[in-house]
C-alpha cells in the first residue's frame, strides 16, 4: 500500500463520520432494561431468610412450637406449686432455720441452764 492510498482510507474514514447521526432507542428503552436486570439480581441471604418468614407454613410451624412450649412451661410450674403447697408451713420453717444454723442455742440460755 501506497502513502496516497492509506491517506485516501483515512480521509473516507473521517468523511464517514461527518453522515452519522445519534442513535435512536425505542420508547421506555432505560424502563426495560431496569426491569430485566432487576429480574436478573440474586437476593442476598438475609433476604432469603426473611422471605422465607413470610411463608405461612413457616408462620404456622413457629407459632405451634411457641404454643407448646408454653404450655410445657405451665404445666411444669402447676406442678411445682402443687408440690410447694403439699408441704406444712412448720416443715418450711425448719429448713429456714437448719439452712441459716438457727437452731444453736445462745449464751444466755447457756447461763440460764446452768444455775
Amino acid at each position: 500500500m501506497t502513502p496516497s492510498h492509506i491517506q485516501e482510507k483515512v480521509e473516507a474514514t473521517l468523511n464517514s463520520f461527518d453522515n452519522l447521526s445519534q442513535a435512536a432507542m425505542r420508547p421506555f428503552f432505560y424502563t426495560r432494561l431496569m426491569a430485566k436486570m432487576e429480574q436478573q439480581k440474586v437476593p442476598a441471604w438475609w433476604q432469603i431468610w426473611l422471605m422465607s418468614l413470610t411463608k405461612p407454613a413457616f408462620a404456622v410451624a413457629t407459632l405451634s412450637v411457641f404454643v407448646v412450649l408454653n404450655i410445657t412451661a405451665i404445666t411444669i410450674t402447676l406442678k411445682d406449686n402443687q408440690q410447694s403447697n403439699n408441704t406444712s408451713e412448720s416443715a418450711t420453717i425448719q429448713g429456714f432455720a437448719q439452712e441459716y444454723n438457727l437452731s444453736v442455742s445462745t449464751v444466755y440460755n447457756d447461763k440460764r441452764d446452768r444455775k
